[in-house]
């Protein structure tokens, strides 16, 4: 979320050009770049909620900044989630507009798939979350269906969700539905265990604002939250400031081989940096351990992923 217009204008100078300068080179170096762009991209319109502070709020950044995630190395945007809808139908089209201009597939709004092609791979990446105009996280015999689909007739299936509580109340992860402020927001455990059954080759989660857990389950890695990337102004104190990239590999199959978190951090109303202490990364090392201590994964202290034969029990980094 790179500045916003609604309800106070609030953007960042040089209409944000320089928000990602220091992690453009980690993201260039995938083959592909994916974020979750929380907020639409539109010039005036009607916004659809009463924004309150610490409780709702609605985002609208200007369209021309769809040039800083291009330029920043982004190919896919997730739009599936609680703030697509910000601006009703007109908030939609003009985020859809806005991003093909600049050549940035992305996927969620009214059902829609993103589609790539790598190397020769053909790529889907399908969204789900619990918003409206969206693939629905709740139905997951459908997302199962769904997922299936795709999978008999492209070579990898990623499919990304917006989903789980929020805050710091929900760093940890936990096999159960959740709720944040009244409204449900899915068992994202057993969501992500039935699509991978289903063939998804990786599960992309975000939505709690905090980092979480990852997990390796049949071989195919689930990152649950990676958090807050980036949010222009507020909400970026403490854990809501790590901002993990994460790297994978996949084999020719689509499962995991090997992986890196690398730490950005957050400060308000200055670009992202790179982040000497690794906090992201040991964060969510310690969650992993905590939260599936069966699950054959490790993290080292600057972040490398790696399988591991058996689960090992947590060590403290410094």
């Amino acid at each position: 979320m790179m500045g916003t217009t609604y309800p106070d204008y609030d953007l960042p100078s040089d209409n944000g050009e320089d928000l990602f300068t220091h992690v453009r080179s980690v993201l260039g170096d995938a083959d592909l770049a994916m974020g979750n762009l929380e907020g639409i991209l539109l010039t005036g319109g009607v916004s659809t909620k009463k924004v309150k502070k610490g409780r709702c709020y609605a985002f609208r950044t200007p369209p021309q900044f769809a040039n800083n995630v291009a330029d920043a190395g982004f190919d896919f945007l997730n739009l599936a989630n609680n703030h697509m809808n910000d601006f009703g139908y007109d908030g939609i089209t003009s985020t859809m507009e806005a991003l093909e201009e600049v050549g940035i597939e992305y996927g969620g709004p009214y059902g829609r798939i993103g589609h790539l092609e790598i190397d020769s791979t053909s790529i889907v990446v399908v969204c789900f979350s619990t918003s409206p105009n969206t693939v629905s996280l709740f139905d997951i015999q459908a997302a199962q269906e769904l997922v299936a689909r795709e999978a008999r007739t492209n070579d990898l299936v990623i499919v990304s969700f917006h989903g789980g509580g929020e805050g710091l109340s929900y760093l940890h992860t936990r096999d159960t539905f959740e709720y944040y402020l009244g409204a449900p927001r899915g068992n994202v455990v057993a969501f992500a265990h039935a699509v991978i059954d289903s063939g998804a080759d990786f599960v992309w989660g975000h939505g709690p604002h905090v980092p979480r857990a990852l997990e390796l389950y049949n071989r195919r890695l689930i990152a649950y939250s990676l958090g807050n990337f980036y949010t222009w102004g507020f909400n970026v104190s403490d854990e809501r400031g790590y901002a993990p990239i994460l790297k994978i590999t996949f084999d020719s199959f689509g499962a995991f081989v090997h992986g890196q978190i690398v730490s950005a951090i957050q400060k308000p109303r200055q670009p992202l940096e790179l982040d000497s202490l690794h906090r992201a990364a040991t964060l969510m090392h310690r969650l992993t351990v905590e939260d599936f201590p069966e699950t054959s994964l490790f993290t080292t202290e600057q972040g490398t992923i790696r399988r591991i034969e058996r689960a090992l029990r947590y060590i403290e980094l410094h």
